[in-house]
């Protein structure tokens, strides 16, 4: 979930700079001939040890340039072997033994192999309050070299999404000898190294002329530029000093016309919902819950983001960009008069009055003045609670001391979320946990598919939270540079694929 001010949409910071672009089109610099690329991106991460930390910026740089894992989720979203060449899964599924890559070394030139594939396994158990990925391996028991190339892998029970959990970015391969300090000084195996971070201006990514792969990534060097002011990013766009901005959320139509640069999609899943506390009346009524999906008028969000980008909306806490994904928005159509009478029919009172936490984001800001109107036109009253973020997870997430609260969750595919005892929603639902059960035990992709479909009918008909949109991101590049990876749905600037095209 965007749990801090590095998954906060930038806006405002980039509305500023497109204005100023728009102005000094014949300013900008032809195409960059040579093999370096600058990126902006908006906050500079206080860790690189993504093993570490959720911060979506430092995914945007480490993750598939620095570090691999044993899976990865490419460009084309699709989970592929990376550092592992195959897998095979014993009768019981319990049981994975994983053939691992030969001859890939670190970028310190040290050997990869089992024992240290082994180490960052056990390493991700060990790591109970730092992993913000730990709960996609409650399966894991163990993991042990069995030769210099096979690695081991057992499980409590079988797991479908084993393969999808080894790409997460808590779960990169890292070395024993250098996992201690990644967060200043990573060190993976990936086609790139860091060459320099200049702190509080940029970080340097160098291309790895060992890498393991045969391709050799068309860009030697680039340059990952911490954008910390609108004024910066404007002098550095007016200069031509920037050849692409990562996580656009806002455009302006003038921008739209320009023919120098170009927008390219991403497939980041940020889910934009209003959670509610389902152990609390009157919202542990599930009529109350369902007024509130009717009251949903989801177009009105598109003003977040202006009027230049689709806003996609959901009906459940999935992603359209995902095959498995089923379209329910429908399921609680736009209706104030259902919401009203659905009110009426659970006793709520007109004027009842509900709390709406809010994050210090600026879907937060202008969001809740909409989902307040929303709710009081069918005779609720908001209260709208303006919280930091130490605040917001301290009363929110940790103590469920809350009504309703707006946030924006952006991990890839983290409806697994609602099967937890433990969680903010307080959702505890028998049905769910079976599906989930059954999702986890699937034995095959259909049947895999198949499940998470049952699982989002299930969220939408118990209306758990109100869904609202995903949302929207795209990278701003120069004309010409081809290769970006556009559904990903974890946060990265990858740039194994990216050339200039001729």
């Amino acid at each position: 979930m965007d749990t801090g001010p590095q998954d906060k949409p930038q806006w405002m910071r980039w509305a500023l700079a497109v204005l100023l672009l728009c102005c000094l089109v014949g300013l900008a610099p032809a195409k960059a001939a040579s093999e370096r690329l600058r990126i902006g991106i908006p906050l500079e991460p206080s860790s690189f040890d993504i093993t570490s930390t959720s911060a979506a910026t430092a995914s945007e740089i480490a993750y598939a340039n620095v570090f691999e894992g044993l899976t990865i989720i490419d460009g084309q979203g699709q989970i592929k072997p990376r550092l592992a060449l195959s897998w095979t899964v014993s009768p019981d599924g319990k049981q994975v033994d994983v053939l691992l890559r030969r001859n890939v070394r670190y970028h310190d030139g040290t050997p990869f192999n089992a024992a240290t594939a082994a180490f960052s396994l056990q390493r991700l158990l060990q790591m109970r309050n730092t992993n913000a990925y730990l709960e996609w391996f409650d399966k894991l028991v163990s993991a042990e070299a069995r030769d210099e190339y096979l690695l081991r892998i057992r499980l409590s029970e079988p797991d479908a999404l084993l393969s999808y959990a080894l790409a997460m970015p808590g779960a990169v391969m890292v070395h024993p000898d250098s996992a201690a300090s990644n967060a200043s000084t990573p060190v993976g195996t990936g086609p790139y190294r860091v060459e320099k971070w200049t702190k509080g201006k940029s970080i340097t990514l160098l291309r790895n002329e060992q890498w393991w792969d045969s391709r050799k990534p068309a860009i030697r060097m680039a340059d990952f530029l911490f954008m910390s002011s609108a004024a910066e990013t404007e002098n550095m766009l007016a200069e031509g000093r920037i050849d692409a901005l990562s996580s656009v959320t806002r455009l302006t139509a003038s921008f739209m016309a320009r023919t120098d640069y170009v927008m390219g999609q991403r497939g980041v899943e940020g889910k934009l919902l209003i959670a509610m506390n389902n152990a609390r009346a009157p919202l542990d009524d599930i009529r109350v819950r369902r007024a509130i999906n009717h009251a949903l008028e989801r177009s009105r969000y598109q003003g977040i983001y202006g009027s230049s980008i689709e806003v996609l909306p959901i009906g459940s806490h999935f992603s359209p960009h995902h095959p498995a994904y089923v379209d329910l928005v429908q399921r609680y159509p736009y209706d104030l008069a259902q919401a009203k009478a659905l009110l009426a029919q659970a006793q709520v009172a007109p004027g009842t009055s509900l709390r709406l936490a809010v994050p210090p984001t600026d879907y937060g800001r202008y969001g809740s003045l909409i989902v307040a109107a929303q709710l009081e036109a069918i005779g609720l009253q908001v209260e709208i609670v303006r919280m930091d973020w130490p605040t917001w997870l301290d009363q929110v997430m940790k103590r469920k001391d809350y009504d309703l609260s707006l946030i924006m969750h952006v991990e890839p595919m983290d409806i697994g979320i609602y099967a937890r005892d433990d969680y903010y929603f307080n959702y505890h639902n028998r049905v769910f946990k079976k599906i989930w059960e059954k999702l986890r035990a699937s034995a095959s992709p259909q049947e895999l598919d198949e499940w998470l479909g049952q699982a989002q009918r299930q969220l939408a008909e118990d209306a758990v939270n109100a869904f609202i949109v995903v949302r929207p991101e795209r990278n701003f590049m120069r004309r010409g540079l081809v290769g970006m990876w556009s559904r990903c749905p974890i946060p990265t600037f990858a740039l194994e694929d990216l050339r200039w095209q001729n």
